[in-house]
């Protein structure tokens, strides 16, 4: 950066952020560090210093401390970026962060880099006054890290008891239960669900697969877990209201069913991360007889032994060209790929076929079978695309497309008259700036009346902050005309290695290609991922040229 060092600025005026912060998480508790009590301390020091000028406040309720992705705080560090604050103010050291390794890169690196003052009142911490950071600093970095460290261990050992006491601790009880309403630690059965579990295992003994329960469940309009519970409601798709056989498995798999309790299934890798790991078996608390159970033991301990036997069976994986990219234009489910054994018996070979999930898996409840032959359907996709990458190269485009171009023409002179104005911008900006701190001067030197002063600052200070917010919106115009230009050079490169691969990879499939939709009379629709390539699909549907897979080849094939 350039400039003045912070320590030799102390007649300049402050652009001060306030940055608030509480959270139950990491302690935070006593009714001193409440957002009020917080907010009030630092407008009172504010108040006390006439060179400073509060520009945001930012709040960041109910979050921790032990990481740096919050809300507010992003939104500090954008205004920072900006040029809109250039001093940060909290209560105390422990409200900009506990983590010590993230606090000391922003007061020791961050903030000094980006000449932003930092204070931190009730710690005595003053960059300004001390530009290398107070010696303290780092090791009260280090005490609220402990602290946040201490409190974690504390709710550990809490939850550790409270398992092993056979407590359930689940946010959500299992399918087939409740909390019981006298004790949330307790579960009760919940006689509706518990019906559909002991039909799962019922069904299961009978020599159904998880499939084929699934399937039958979902035609008896039985309610998934949940919808029973009303969970999940914005998420809703066209297989919402389906059982899946994911969701059989683990119902046939979990010993709650016997009346036991296995609990701490997974972990946080630790009390700084959100990332959590699957614990080892042997590490789980399971305690015995905690509630009443809806499944008996020796039916449970077969449906085990059965589907022990058949996990090693993993089914036959295909893998193709397009895999990952297709999806059935009517349900949006994927389309997967089959084959039958009457096609070796016919043809000599396997002959692999598309088929939609949800047909897979539901018959015709949902949607219907989607088959088109893989091998002409590849060479049909790939036929379409290699027309569109042409006519990209070649520019041979419809007139419409050329319109598009010379309006790219005209945003390429709009850009330098933006960059023209941002020059004219950071001019004002340096201007301001100057006349503030004469302002100071000259109420130092008693030039003009204290009256005066704060009237001149106030409009001052507005207008500046008016240009660096023209600025910020330029420096984004201007942001994006470059991600525009950078992204043309991604196109033209895939799309000549497109052209040059007599067979593309399907990394270079997925890195054109957003996903690929075909319906059941077999029209295809191509969604790439840039829309200089999107228009000319467009514009080749438009004239009656878009991809289909021939219905008798098709047939034949299949």
């Amino acid at each position: 950066m350039n400039g003045k060092p912070i320590s030799n600025q102390e007649n300049k005026t402050f652009r001060v952020g306030l940055y608030i912060r509480l959270s139950r998480e990491d302690g935070d508790k006593e009714e001193s560090s409440s957002i009020t009590n917080q907010r009030e301390i630092l407008k009172r020091f504010v108040a006390e210093n006439q060179n400073f000028f509060i520009i945001n406040e930012y709040v960041d309720d109910g979050w921790s401390g032990t990481n740096f992705n919050r809300p507010s705080f992003k939104k500090m560090i954008e205004d920072i970026e900006s040029g809109l604050i250039d001093t940060v103010i909290t209560k105390d050291l422990s409200r900009l962060g506990r983590d010590y390794i993230d606090t000391g890169y922003y007061l020791q690196r961050y903030f000094p880099e980006h000449q932003v003052r930092y204070i931190a009142l009730l710690d005595n911490i003053d960059t300004m006054e001390d530009a290398g950071m107070s010696d303290i600093a780092p090791f009260k970095s280090i005490i609220n890290d402990m602290y946040v460290k201490d409190i974690s261990k504390k709710i550990r050992s809490s939850l550790t008891e409270r398992r092993k006491a056979g407590n359930f601790l689940g946010v959500t009880a299992p399918y087939g239960y409740q909390k019981d309403p006298e004790n949330k630690y307790h579960l009760i059965i919940n006689e509706a669900e518990a019906k559909v579990v002991k039909k799962i295992f019922d069904l299961y003994l009978q020599g159904n697969g998880l499939t084929r329960i699934a399937q039958i469940l979902t035609q008896e309009k039985i309610a998934v877990p949940g919808q029973s519970r009303n969970i999940g409601n914005t998420r809703k798709t066209v297989l919402y209201n389906a059982w899946k056989q994911t969701s059989i498995r683990r119902i046939l798999n979990n010993p709650v069913y016997l009346g036991d309790l296995e609990q701490f299934k997974r972990r946080s890798i630790n009390y700084k991360s959100k990332i959590r790991i699957t614990v080892p078996k042997e590490e789980r608390f399971i305690c015995k007889g905690t509630h009443e159970p809806i499944i008996d033991r020796e039916i449970f301990d077969r449906v085990q032994e059965i589907l022990n036997k058949n996990q090693s069976f993993k089914g036959t994986k295909h893998d193709y060209l397009f895999k990952g990219l297709l999806y059935c234009a009517e349900c949006g489910a994927r389309l997967h790929v089959t084959y039958s054994n009457y096609a070796l018996k016919k043809y000599g070979e396997y002959r692999y076929t598309t088929i939609c999930y949800s047909y897979s898996k539901l018959y015709n409840e949902v949607c219907t079978r989607h088959s088109n032959h893989l091998e002409i359907l590849q060479e049909i996709l790939l036929e379409h695309i290699r027309t569109v990458c042409q006519r990209y190269m070649t520019k041979d485009l419809p007139e419409e497309l050329f319109e598009l171009a010379e309006q790219e023409k005209q945003k390429e002179q709009k850009r330098y008259e933006i960059q023209r104005k941002l020059e004219e911008i950071e001019y004002q900006i340096t201007e301001s700036s100057l006349y503030i701190k004469n302002l100071y001067k000259d109420k130092v030197k008693g030039i003009i009346s204290e009256n005066d002063y704060l009237e001149l600052m106030q409009d001052f200070t507005k207008e500046r902050e008016k240009a660096f917010k023209e600025k910020t919106n330029l420096e984004s115009l201007l942001q994006q005309g470059k991600e525009k230009e950078n992204h043309q050079d991604k196109v033209k490169k895939l799309v000549e290695e497109f052209i040059a691969m007599k067979e593309p990879s399907k990394e270079l499939l997925n890195e054109l290609i957003e996903k690929i939709t075909i319906s059941e009379d077999h029209e295809i629709n191509i969604y790439y991922k840039f829309d200089d390539l999107t228009q000319i699909e467009q514009y080749e549907n438009k004239d009656g040229k878009e991809a289909r897979v021939e219905n008798k080849r098709n047939k034949k094939a299949s």
